[in-house]
């Protein structure tokens, strides 16, 4: 077993001594209940299982179309209605994300680009939130779509033929559904902050809660992109966009941010995790932060609270001290 290092516990009473969490909209399962989510991809039945031992109750998984639906009108349940089955039963909410194109329907040659047919990807969303009404109410609609690694189609392309029609389809399933987004790539060259203006613009009332992607080299330097003190020439805060377009009465969720320990070592990714959990907090428009990711993988190694081989990193253990400490102050 690794000893603790001088950093850790110092760590430890910070989050426990220094933490200060509003009191606001404890309540809403929508706000600061369930406060820290994770990334999760496809949880195993153990991962749902560790994630409730750990406090860990919001886990953001991928429900994408090209596998849901190889062939037309082809659906593949068995793998996602294990998740939510494994998800109800350890008291852990699913916001799914919903994309990519499968081949038959993609209007280019891959899984990023747009449908060719708006119809069918409105089908596509209105069977899956149908068939798990009741049981999913958080829906996201792409990811990262002004990011050429995910989307290869334009901020026109995305409002008029993902964002719009695939809130109307999901809605007309599930009235009582909340739609998640836009989920951009907070990224240097992605104008994120063109896309997050148009989208609030043009169609920010079909989005229930904003979500938004930071990484950054410390935590303070996500907190500047959400809503600190920048140079005119830097650009806005992702908090004066939503401010320009009324938006911050809707939940904000900081849907990415993590650190990896390839990087930046496993002490220091768990002090800034908890860092960064301290100081979200205790800005009242944000409600939930989830933390990229649950587990390593070798696409992109280091991010994980938990290795490879399913051991916790001390990230892992200072979130599952963070939790508890949530947990114990609602209760108070």
């Amino acid at each position: 077993m690794r000893n603790r290092s001088p950093l850790l516990s110092l760590l430890f009473v910070g989050a426990f001594s220094l933490l200060a969490v509003p009191s606001m909209a404890l309540s809403d399962i929508e706000g600061r209940t369930s406060y820290v989510g994770v990334n999760g991809h496809i949880p195993s039945t153990q991962d749902f299982e560790r994630m409730r031992e750990a406090g860990i109750h919001w886990v953001r998984v991928d429900f994408t179309w090209d596998v849901v639906e190889p062939k037309p009108g082809q659906y593949r349940w068995t793998l996602l209605d294990r998740v939510v089955s494994d998800a109800e039963r350890n008291g852990v909410n699913v916001l799914a994300i919903l994309g990519y194109t499968p081949k038959w329907a993609s209007a280019g040659p891959d899984r990023y680009s747009p449908p060719r047919d708006t119809q069918e990807w409105k089908t596509f969303v209105e069977t899956i939130v149908g068939r798990y009404r009741g049981r999913i109410r958080h829906w996201s609609l792409w990811n990262e779509p002004n990011s050429d690694t995910f989307f290869h189609g334009t901020v026109e392309q995305f409002i008029r033929e993902i964002l719009i029609p695939g809130a109307n389809a999901a809605k007309a399933a599930n009235p009582d559904c909340r739609i998640v987004g836009p989920d951009l790539a907070h990224l240097s060259g992605s104008d994120w902050d063109k896309w997050l203006d148009r989208i609030c613009a043009e169609a920010g009332g079909h989005i229930d809660v904003v979500s938004h992607h930071v990484y950054k080299d410390k935590p303070k330097d996500v907190l500047r992109e959400l809503d600190g003190r920048k140079k005119f020439f830097e650009g806005p805060t992702v908090k004066e966009i939503l401010k320009k377009h009324r938006m911050l009465s809707k939940p904000f969720w900081l849907t990415e941010t993590g650190w990896r320990t390839t990087e930046v070592g496993e002490d220091r990714q768990a002090g800034n995790l908890i860092s960064l959990l301290k100081s979200t907090s205790k800005r009242p428009w944000i409600y939930k932060v989830f933390i990229f990711e649950w587990r390593d993988s070798p696409q992109l190694p280091g991010y994980g609270l938990l290795r490879g081989d399913d051991s916790p990193k001390a990230s892992y253990t200072a979130v599952k001290g963070y939790a508890a400490y949530l947990k114990a102050r609602r209760r108070n």
